[in-house]
């Protein structure tokens, strides 16, 4: 055994590391029970009923157009996906979203997804070596990137019926429609995705797409009077899976591990060490 194995296989170093390590877990638990109270202090309302402001919403999401997801080939709204090979700093990740909507039964409301904080299970999560599929090598080619002995990937998806709860503000929606991903611009994604699934599917990409630009004879207002988003500023927009309570009492356990078992963890290391010493 090296010297660092020794070290580390003394109770005294341990005590010595958790010492301050307790100090460090009780400071650390005041931010989820900060947000904890956040999240209780904010309003949650139907969307019809919905004012300007901060607001809690909840539905199922559903949109005129979606896009494709790169390594799960996935029609979505929104995806977040990361590659990190093995043994290297550089880690690739894109964000791509288009404009959906949140539908509760009360309303349907227009939700802004760039530049959100999310909270989303990992569609696909798995790990490559030696045998990478071809929409594997054109999403780590266009990061410039080349394939590792072993890459893992995660995607993170917000899909057609999907569930979300979102905290954002709501606005009036004075946003230059340009800016989101337009149908057209979402239907050349899609071409691209299959594409790099189907190399020299050019018989099926020179038809149109399940998806064409929305016409006025779509149900989805694409100029609603209000938008949900972030503020840019102290509040970005946030998104999760979990409903609204499941994430105030996981955030209540987390706080009370750290601020109950912080101080625990360091009044017993001190204990030991005193009695290591020889002051007990």
């Amino acid at each position: 055994m090296n010297l660092a194995g020794i070290a580390l296989a003394d109770p005294m170093i341990w005590a010595m590391i958790g010492f301050p390590s307790g100090i460090y877990f009780f400071f650390l638990g005041f931010a989820p029970l900060q947000r904890k109270r956040f999240l209780q202090n904010i309003p949650r309302s139907t969307i019809r009923g919905a004012a300007l402001g901060l607001v809690e919403v909840s539905g199922k999401v559903e949109g005129p157009y979606t896009i494709i997801a790169p390594l799960s080939e996935e029609d979505c709204f929104y995806y977040r996906t990361v590659a990190r090979p093995a043994g290297e700093r550089t880690v690739a990740e894109e964000t791509l979203s288009a404009p959906f909507y949140l539908n509760d039964g009360t309303g349907r409301l227009l939700v802004d997804p760039r530049g959100a904080q999310t909270d989303l299970p990992p569609l696909l999560s798995e790990d490559c070596s030696d045998e990478f599929p071809d929409h594997l090598r054109h999403f780590l080619s266009r990061h410039g990137i080349t394939p590792a002995s072993s890459v893992s990937f995660e995607e993170f998806c917000i899909r057609p019926g999907d569930t979300l709860f979102a905290l954002g503000t709501l606005s009036e929606n004075t946003t230059d429609q340009q800016k989101f991903l337009s149908a057209a611009a979402a239907d050349l994604q899609q071409r691209c995705e299959i594409e790099a699934e189907i190399p020299g599917a050019s018989a099926l990409l020179a038809q149109p797409t399940h998806q064409s630009p929305a016409k006025s004879s779509s149900p989805f207002d694409l100029h609603p009077p209000v938008v949900l988003a972030g503020d840019g500023t102290k509040h970005p927009l946030f998104l999760s899976a979990r409903s609204q309570r499941e994430i105030v009492t996981a955030l209540g356990w987390q706080s009370t591990l750290y601020i109950w078992g912080g101080p625990l963890l360091t009044l017993g290391c001190f204990w030991y060490l005193l009695d290591r010493l020889g002051y007990l």
